[in-house]
């Protein structure tokens, strides 16, 4: 009896073979060549031919790094400079997250002669159950690799006959390995309703600016498993942030053949949800159509997939598109949250999260799984198993205006006066004076002067003025951020001997920005439609804050409580509705 070690690579990606080294001797020295070649089936050229090295010496196994992209060992690089230590169990991936291999290193004695035997001539396979008989299709399936195996050999019929028995033996034990795969697969576990699947292929367009494509096999479920696209299910085969082309994308794990084959046998429907705003300048979507099928089949699961291409409710992290999967996309049927999740890598990482990573662009993908009370999981975490990262929240959180108390500080302060009097409001564009002033203020008959209606600031003062003069109080609704554009209605209220109170909005730049998105979500704010982003941080630099100095008789501060008649569009107000 002589001792063998045998190391097997079990590959991640039923589309690439098992790989296997063996050892008769524990002081001989066996290596294996794992790279771009047609023994392991890789094409991509970032993998060269001899990616690394594996090799048995004194019953131990090492790796060794040779290509030029690096190559990792439970998500570790592979050091360069020496073999490294490999142990059963771990996790090779010969790119980054790409063609993943588990370790399996076994020991056992076997006969001297059998070995002899099966170095000179095709080998024998002996199953593991010799009680269970082959199917059918695993039967076919094994006679078709013999046939690859034979073509194999009279390819190599320079090679030495000693090399082809061995390379057939490696591929004799993979082709078994896969067939009691198949045959364990076959046994129905859970399987998946049939009623309401999808004939064929199907694309729609429900509203302006979105798209949803259903393909062939899709069925309603409770449960549903959400995706992200970009970033998450595929990355760029060009390694560019955004793809140069419809062509320029690749799997971005190899686990997602196997994650989402175990999805379907779960009964999960996969759902994808995509921004992409950069359709919005484009004439047709065909050629994006054509993508999204493309990776359909490439996956080889049913998808249905949410396309926003026009900001708004549609667009994550707001949950229009899951809204209508839910009313319209599902079947009626109920979707249990409890048993869905969401995977998506707009995660709001910080820098360096992890070595050499670039902070994320947005918390998107958190934030839409957050307003949803759906599960969340970093591509990362879900197809790799890394642990949680760290993240960064939105400064503003919306639910947070729920916990105010008071609308005006100091609590004492009152809303109106029964004297003639001058409010001058103070805030950034969208921060809510408009809402404050009609819904508090107006109602007391207080003359309403606004710029944004009257044209300039000088007709602004000459209403006043008008309005003071009849004893009239004016509410002054314009931004007012600076010292000299308050000044001029602090003379007009000396001139005519009335106190001026200040009405600050105490409302931060986020909040404006997020105020702003909503009332262009809703569309109710035809007046403001020109106010965006550039305009609110621009006038945030110039904001000179108000001081008793000036000559106020008083300033308050003005607390945001909205309040809304419509459900919905409160349940959309209080959602994170920026990506970041």
């Amino acid at each position: 009896m002589t001792s063998s070690i045998v190391v097997k690579l079990i590959s991640d990606n039923s589309i690439y073979p098992d790989l296997q080294i063996q050892t008769t001797d524990s002081n001989s020295l066996t290596y294996l060549i794992v790279g771009r070649n047609e023994q392991s089936k890789i094409k991509s050229t970032r993998c060269a031919r001899q990616q690394v090295c594996l090799h048995i010496e004194n019953d131990q196994v090492y790796i060794k790094q040779l290509g030029t992209n690096p190559s990792f060992i439970n998500h570790s690089p592979i050091k360069t400079e020496d073999k490294q230590i490999v142990n059963d169990g771990d996790k090779l991936h010969l790119l980054e997250n790409e063609h993943c291999y588990t370790v399996r290193i076994e020991c056992s004695n076997i006969s001297s002669k059998l070995m002899k035997s099966s170095s000179l001539t095709k080998p024998t396979l002996k199953r593991q159950n010799t009680e269970e008989k082959d199917n059918e299709a695993a039967c076919k399936k094994q006679k078709s690799s013999m046939n690859n195996i034979e073509q194999q050999e009279e390819k190599d019929a320079s090679d030495s006959e000693e090399s082809r028995a061995l390379w057939i033996q490696q591929q004799l034990y993979a082709m078994q390995s896969n067939v009691n795969q198949t045959s364990s697969s076959s046994k129905p576990s859970n399987p998946m309703k049939k009623s309401n699947s999808n004939s064929e292929d199907l694309w729609e367009i429900p509203c302006d600016g979105l798209e949803v494509f259903t393909s062939k096999g899709v069925i309603s479920s409770e449960k549903i498993a959400a995706f992200d696209m970009d970033g998450t299910i595929i990355l760029t085969k060009s390694g560019k942030v955004h793809p140069v082309d419809e062509n320029d994308w690749r799997i971005g794990f190899d686990t997602c053949f196997k994650k989402f084959k175990q999805l379907c046998i779960d009964n999960y429907k996969i759902v994808v949800f995509t921004n992409q705003r950069g359709l919005m300048k484009a004439t047709s979507t065909d050629h994006f159509r054509k993508k999204i099928q493309y990776i359909q089949q490439k996956l080889n699961v049913p998808l249905q997939v949410f396309i926003a291409i026009h900001p708004g409710r549609y667009r994550k992290p707001c949950t229009g598109s899951w809204s209508l999967l839910e009313s319209k996309y599902n079947d009626d049927t109920i979707i249990d949250k409890s048993k869905s999740f969401y995977v998506g890598d707009a995660a709001g990482r910080p820098d360096k999260w992890r070595a050499k990573a670039k902070k994320d662009h947005s918390s998107a993908d958190r934030l839409f799984a957050m307003n949803l009370g759906l599960r969340f999981y970093t591509p990362e975490e879900y197809f790799l198993g890394l642990s949680k990262a760290l993240h960064e929240m939105p400064k503003f959180d919306p639910k947070s205006l729920r916990s105010i108390q008071s609308l005006l500080e100091p609590t004492t302060a009152k809303l109106t006066s029964d004297k003639t009097e001058i409010i001058v409001m103070c805030g950034l564009p969208a921060s809510g004076k408009s809402w404050f002033v009609k819904k508090h203020i107006v109602p007391h008959q207080y003359e309403y002067v606004n710029r944004d209606e009257v044209g300039t600031w000088q007709t602004c003062v000459k209403m006043t003025e008008m309005a003071i003069s009849k004893q009239k109080s004016v509410i002054v609704d314009n931004t007012n951020i600076d010292t000299e554009s308050r000044q001029r209605y602090i003379e007009v209220a000396k001139k005519f001997n009335v106190p001026c109170r200040c009405f600050v909005m105490n409302v931060t730049v986020e909040h404006t920005k997020h105020n702003n998105l909503f009332r262009h979500m809703i569309g109710t704010d035809k007046a403001h439609k020109d106010v965006n982003e550039i305009v609110i941080l621009g006038a945030n630099k110039r904001y000179i804050k108000p001081s008793m100095d000036e000559g106020f008789s008083e300033i308050v501060m003005v607390n945001m409580q909205p309040t809304f008649d419509d459900a919905n569009v409160e349940q959309l107000y209080y959602q994170y509705i920026l990506d970041k």
